[in-house]
């Protein structure tokens, strides 16, 4: 009984296999799409970005009114929300507001990034581990990296655009993978489940 149950659940689960070669292959078209289409590819991850950013302020500010009673910081929450309702507003009736404040936005997130990978490696080298040098000097190059993105333009823009494309790339294979390592988990069931 319980190995019946086995199979029919395996069947379940790898009868639609095909689920995730068909999102792996959409991934790797939108993939070559951005780095054929690096301008479009860009001002539409800024759209999107500005809308996360005014969705986020309208979350922040429902949590705040839910939470007044019970939270006495509740104020800096709504002020964070309305803050970002704002700001996400202005992005979205300015795209160019969009794209500069993602460019700069993703730089300084580089740079600290970066300048925790730089500490935390100086405390493991206090910490006698071996290879702590290898997570500073990644620190140091983010950091250097993250310069450029802020400081160029166009560096920045092609940076985003190239590694949000790699993502698609990498996310894609994996799906188009799993999906076809189920098609042939589904052939090797038995087919009377």
């Amino acid at each position: 009984m319980a190995r019946t149950q086995t199979i029919a659940g395996f069947h379940a689960l790898t009868k639609n296999w095909w689920i995730p070669v068909v999102i792996g292959l959409s991934m790797l078209g939108i993939a070559a799409f951005m780095l054929l289409n690096p301008a479009i590819a860009y001002l539409s991850l800024s759209i999107f970005f500005a809308w996360m950013i005014f969705f986020y302020g309208i979350l922040h500010i429902a949590f705040a009114l839910s939470n007044r009673k019970n939270n006495d910081h509740w104020g800096w929450y709504l002020f964070t929300g309305a803050l970002e309702v704002i700001v996400g507003l202005l992005m979205l009736i300015f795209p160019p507001l969009s794209a500069e404040v993602l460019r700069l936005y993703m730089g300084f997130w580089f740079t600290f990034r970066g300048a925790m990978s730089i500490s935390l490696g100086w405390t493991l080298k206090k910490a006698r581990f071996p290879g702590w040098w290898w997570l500073a000097l990644m620190g140091f190059i983010t950091m250097v990296l993250s310069f450029f993105i802020i400081l160029d333009p166009l560096f920045g823009i092609l940076s985003i655009v190239i590694l949000t494309a790699l993502s698609f790339v990498f996310l894609g294979i994996l799906n188009l993978a799993m999906g076809l390592d189920l098609r042939k988990l589904n052939k090797q069931l038995p087919q009377s489940a």
